[in-house]
């Protein structure tokens, strides 16, 4: 069985300055990779082949416009308790709730049930296989609170399929879907 998410790719430049911020001050963990730098819009997880297709074809049928998207700010999640993950943050503009509701409702079309919890668009910087003890990762945390990528423009989503290997998740495109026009 597939197993499935939708996302927004990043131009290399920007992933270049994702890269940048890593650092070895933080406590041993793992790095996401290059090619893993992405921002989730809805993970859906492992589906029937079938259900995989119908959620392919559904996803045609969202029309959202472009838009620019700008990355900034770091954390983690949990947010109150010791780490699992270091993240860099996402403006969450309306333009980009826009998209993340239209892809949705189109999952939802075809059966999707959507996670209960807020959208917290980020990008995956490091996982760390146990919780860091409270305070570890806050020195670099605080480094990073200004940080900022160049805004570019959003102007497709894509659906993956995730393959999990202990070396780490492998990702193949299954559709990519433009949006309508294009950011000035």
């Amino acid at each position: 069985m597939p197993r499935l998410f939708v996302a927004i790719d990043l131009p290399e430049t920007t992933k270049n300055q994702v890269l940048a911020l890593r650092q070895d001050d933080l406590p041993p963990g793992r790095w996401a990779r290059r090619a893993a730098l992405h921002l989730t819009l809805h993970f859906i997880g492992d589906v029937p082949e079938a259900v995989a297709r119908a959620y392919g074809r559904a996803l045609r049928q969202v029309e959202v416009p472009a838009f620019e998207l700008l990355i900034g700010g770091v954390g983690q999640f949990p947010i109150e308790q010791r780490p699992r993950v270091i993240w860099a943050g996402v403006r969450n503009t309306p333009p980009l709730r826009e998209l993340y509701e239209a892809v949705g409702v189109a999952l939802e079309s075809e059966g999707f049930i959507r996670e209960r919890r807020r959208f917290h668009p980020h990008i995956t910087l490091m996982h760390f296989k146990k919780p860091l003890r409270r305070g570890l990762a806050s020195r670099w945390l605080q480094a990073h609170l200004d940080f900022q990528c160049v805004p570019f423009p959003v102007e497709q989503f894509v659906l993956y399929e995730s393959v999990l290997k202990p070396s780490g998740a492998e990702y193949s495109k299954r559709g990519v879907y433009d949006l309508a026009g294009q950011v000035d």
